[in-house]
């Protein structure tokens, strides 16, 4: 009698443990939250052609370290001779100090809300944004592109 109880007892015993390994695997299913996706940066930008000044704020995402950042700058479709680099403090084709995160003096930190510029060279950076030019300001974090600004020149 005993022989016959071994394979009902192996049994059962096989069963409960696949219901609990199933029960462990749903609740596990069941709690997982999949990461937040990146957020979305959104980057608004102005151009003062009189001053040839380029404002960029960060509008939505962030923040974004700036010492990550790549910036490419095109007027009319041509892009700068000399790109600008940031953080800076100063750099050639470009005059003066880049205020706001772009300064390398300030926290490299871009927050939302916060706006950061710079000016280009009027004598030694071409081509020159003129009222009503097209400047298209690609930005890169870690070489991946992470927002397009497109504005005219006032």
């Amino acid at each position: 009698m005993a022989r016959a109880i071994s394979p009902v007892l192996g049994v059962v015993l096989l069963a409960a443990c696949a219901v609990l390994l199933s029960a462990t695997v749903g609740a596990m299913a069941l709690a997982y939250e999949p990461a937040e996706p990146a957020s979305t940066v959104l980057v608004i930008g102005a151009v003062d052609a009189g001053d040839n000044e380029v404002t960029l704020t960060l509008d939505r995402g962030g923040p974004l370290d700036v010492r990550r950042l790549t910036l490419v700058v095109e007027i009319d479709g041509e892009p700068l001779e000399k790109q600008p680099t940031v953080p800076a403090y100063s750099q050639s084709g470009f005059t003066g100090f880049p205020s706001g995160p772009f300064n390398a003096g300030t926290d490299p930190e871009w927050n939302r809300g916060e706006s950061a510029s710079l000016t280009v060279a009027k004598t030694t950076n071409s081509p020159q944004p003129d009222p009503g030019s097209r400047v298209e300001i690609r930005i890169f974090e870690d070489d991946l592109p992470i927002a397009t600004v497109e504005t005219t020149a006032s």
